[in-house]
């Protein structure tokens, strides 16, 4: 099944599914070329950024603007958030009549986690056609390994902080979740939707204290009048899965049993590193955060299968789609654990089993005229560093 790049944890002789980023490089399988929806997500949500962007402090024009993606993947996206984002300020210097040709120098920060294939973002960056006064001039850029749930920058030296399609991913697995005599033992599940309310609740549990270290990290960060844009998914209520498609996920993983391509002890011990918080105990946090942040925004935005089939008439092409988004941010991960040929099994049947989904519920909502299935939820968060 390929090489075995697991960790083991001697006290309990389990693997431990390790998630160590997106899926790297160029190829049919990379984030860079399997991430269409996210950058079309992110399109949607800039332009607030850039209204609040309109009415913060601006820095002198000797000193150093300094912008900071947080969890920034190896693919395009990233550069053209940032790119817009500096637009922005530039448009914000001019407007102030501040000589933007002897304006604040922009220094990026392109931020993930140590095994992210900064190469080829690096790459990517310098691939950029540059005209047109390079478009939105020079910036000074740096690669940044660390994880964002820790500190990462000196002291309020950062203006503009963004995450986006980022914090849903946990820092671990609960240690309960993994633990056989734990009632949160999450064996037989990859997902959540089908736990107990144990194992819901050890993952909630983590994310809370994954999003209150994120936001400690950043109130240090972040210089006063600056800004934290963070876009992540969220679940419509505490107990529930986010979508039809983690059923679908634990019905692949069930067949890839069954069929004998993957060892029951293998699929009873990989737990996804993801978790979608429930939008009241963000709220909570954030009253906790209420000295240090300002709210901006809060909005929440919900896509449904109906939405999805505008862009992709065909059910099975809209589950394509999906497949491509599923496949960029977990390939690397899941080959590691369990092999090349086996991931390459479990996203055929994945995009087979979603694909008669959305066509059952495509003719079910077009006939009752019902509302079409969830895909997914996330919230778009502004905070202004006091």
């Amino acid at each position: 099944m390929g090489q075995d790049t697991t960790s083991s944890d001697p006290s309990t002789g389990k693997l431990d599914f390790m998630f160590s980023g997106m899926t790297g490089g160029d190829g049919e399988n990379s984030y860079a070329q399997n991430s269409t929806w996210q950058a079309r997500m992110v399109a949607m949500t800039l332009p607030k950024l850039f209204e609040d962007i309109k009415s913060m402090s601006l820095t002198d024009r000797d000193q150093v603007f300094r912008i900071a993606d947080l969890g920034c993947s190896s693919g395009p996206n990233t550069i053209r958030n940032v790119e817009a984002v500096i637009e922005q300020v530039r448009a914000r210097y001019k407007e102030a009549e501040v000589d933007t040709s002897s304006g604040p120098e922009i220094q990026v920060y392109f931020q993930d986690l140590p095994n992210t294939d900064f190469n080829t973002l690096i790459k990517f960056l310098f691939s950029q056609p540059r005209s047109d006064e390079e478009k939105v001039q020079k910036y000074m850029s740096a690669a940044v390994p660390g994880s964002f749930y820790d500190r990462l920058f000196p002291k309020s030296t950062i203006n503009i902080a963004l995450s986006t399609f980022a914090l849903h991913w946990l820092s671990e697995i609960p240690a309960a979740v993994r633990d056989k005599a734990s009632p949160a033992y999450n064996g037989g599940n990859t997902q959540i939707k089908r736990s107990s309310l144990a194992t819901k609740e050890a993952f909630a549990e983590q994310a809370k204290r994954d999003l209150d270290r994120f936001l400690a990290a950043r109130a240090h960060e972040i210089g006063p009048g600056g800004l934290l844009f963070m876009i992540f998914l969220i679940r419509p209520d505490e107990q529930s899965g986010t979508t039809l498609v983690e059923d679908c996920e634990d019905d692949v993983w069930d067949s890839l049993v069954r069929e004998g391509t993957v060892p029951v002890q293998l699929r009873d011990d990989f737990n996804n590193p993801f978790y979608a918080r429930n939008m009241d105990d963000v709220n909570t946090l954030l009253e906790s955060y209420g000295s240090v942040f300002e709210v901006q925004r809060r909005d929440i935005s919900t896509i449904f299968l109906k939405d999805l089939l505008r862009v992709y008439l065909d059910p099975r092409e809209a589950a394509r789609a999906k497949t491509n988004a599923h496949r960029g941010a977990t390939f690397k991960a899941m080959e590691a654990y369990i092999g090349e040929s086996a991931t390459r099994i479990y996203f055929q049947k994945f995009e087979e089993a979603l694909g008669e989904i959305y066509a059952r519920e495509k003719v079910i909502f077009e006939r009752d005229g019902s509302e079409s299935p969830e895909l997914l939820s996330f919230t778009l968060l502004i905070l202004r560093r006091k």
